[in-house]
Order: C-alpha cells, then sequence, then structure tokens
C-alpha cells in the first residue's frame, strides 16, 4: 500500500464537477490518494449541480472505484451531530486531509486526536499541487467539459470565480487574467494539525492559523 497521504473529499467539494476533476486529476498527477464515503457520495449525488454526471456514476463508471468504509459510530467525537459520519468516515479510512468547503464544521479536537486537518479545496490545491498537477486538471476540464466547450486559457480565466487562491498562484501559466472572485468566499480555509505541503505535524499558534509547518511559511 502506498504511503502517500490520504484525502477525504467531502461532498461539497464532490458536488461540483469542476472541483471534483481538478482534485481528482491533480491528486492523481501528484501522487496523491483520494477517497469517500458512501454517506459523502449519497449526499454529493443529491446535490449535484445541473446536468453534470453524478458523483456515484463517475466513481463507479469512470474512476472504478470502491468506497471507503463507512465508521459504525460516532460517539465520542466533538463536531456536531450533522457532520460526524462525515468525519467519522474520513478517520475510518486513514485520511490526513478532509477536503471541504465548510471547514469550520468540523472540531479541532477531532482533527487534533487523529492527526489530520480539514482544507478548503481552492487552499489545498493552491499550496499542495505542483503546475504539472493544475495543468493536467485543467486539459481533462478541456476535454470534457462541451456546454460551453472551453480551452485551458478560458478555463483558467473563469475558475478566479471559485478558486481564486489556486487561479493566482499559477498565473503565469496561461496569458488571461481570471475574473474577480465572488463575494462569498470562506472565512475559515484551514483547521487541523497536519501541514498541508509536507503532512508534519503543527505547533506554533503562527503554524495552526495558516497550515503550513516552519519550513513552508511564505517569506515577507
Amino acid at each position: 500500500m502506498s504511503d502517500a497521504p490520504l484525502l477525504f473529499l467531502d461532498a461539497n467539494a464532490l458536488a461540483s464537477p469542476v472541483t471534483r476533476t481538478l482534485l481528482i486529476a491533480g491528486a492523481n498527477a501528484d501522487g496523491l490518494r483520494w477517497t469517500w464515503s458512501a454517506y459523502v457520495e449519497a449526499e454529493a449525488d443529491e446535490h449535484a449541480r445541473g446536468q453534470s454526471m453524478l458523483t456515484s456514476k463517475v466513481r463507479q463508471k469512470v474512476l472504478q472505484t470502491e468506497l471507503s468504509p463507512t465508521a459504525a459510530s460516532t460517539t465520542g467525537l466533538s463536531t456536531d451531530a450533522k457532520d460526524g459520519q462525515v468525519i467519522a468516515d474520513a478517520i475510518e479510512a486513514g485520511a490526513r486531509y478532509l477536503i471541504t468547503a465548510d471547514v469550520d464544521d468540523f472540531a479541532l479536537a477531532d482533527l487534533d486526536a487523529y492527526e489530520m486537518s480539514a482544507v478548503n479545496p481552492d487552499y489545498f490545491m493552491e499550496q499542495r499541487f505542483t503546475e504539472n498537477a493544475y495543468r493536467k486538471g485543467l486539459r481533462l476540464l478541456a476535454a470534457v467539459q462541451s456546454n460551453p466547450a472551453r480551452t485551458e486559457p478560458e478555463l483558467h480565466r473563469v475558475l478566479g470565480r471559485r478558486h481564486p487562491r489556486l487561479t493566482a498562484r499559477f498565473a503565469a501559466l496561461y496569458d488571461t487574467t481570471p475574473v474577480e472572485a465572488d463575494p462569498d468566499q470562506p472565512s475559515v480555509i484551514f483547521r487541523g494539525v497536519a501541514c498541508i505541503r509536507c503532512d508534519n505535524h503543527l505547533d506554533s499558534e503562527e503554524n495552526l492559523r495558516v497550515g503550513l509547518c516552519a519550513a513552508h511559511l511564505p517569506t515577507t
């Protein structure tokens, strides 16, 4: 079994076909593992957007992977009951990162106890993905998106709405300027104890605030 860190994808990351494609294609390119559970998949299918293929169909027909195991209980967890099954399933799978748009739904006590971090998808991809991972994600989106069809540079431009950090990180790759970010960006984008860049345990207040260990803090 690979010792690459495992990403557990929450329903809100899977329900968006663009975010789902970027995460999975980029993770594959960078050698990261990913999974989700039956509980999460049912939620993602329920909240699927537009005419996009359901997450369950993508997993079965395209990815051809199995679901992660379902935790038998949420007893003892500090996370609210409505999100308890999600983090319980992530723990059961052995995940290092819980990729979710609702980072603040998950209790730090639970993340700390199981050496995990909950990370916003845009922030995770900005910090962790390589240039190759981003290019692979855009290439796949350009190949499958038909309504409307878009080139890689066009996709890079429109991704600025929901993925402003990711498009800013790779701004030099395409000769186009990403559109302005939507105003409803989440205020909490990281919570946990695992460094996004290298998986190391985080200790200091500053490290815990931004999700990066001392070796990966940006220099100013």
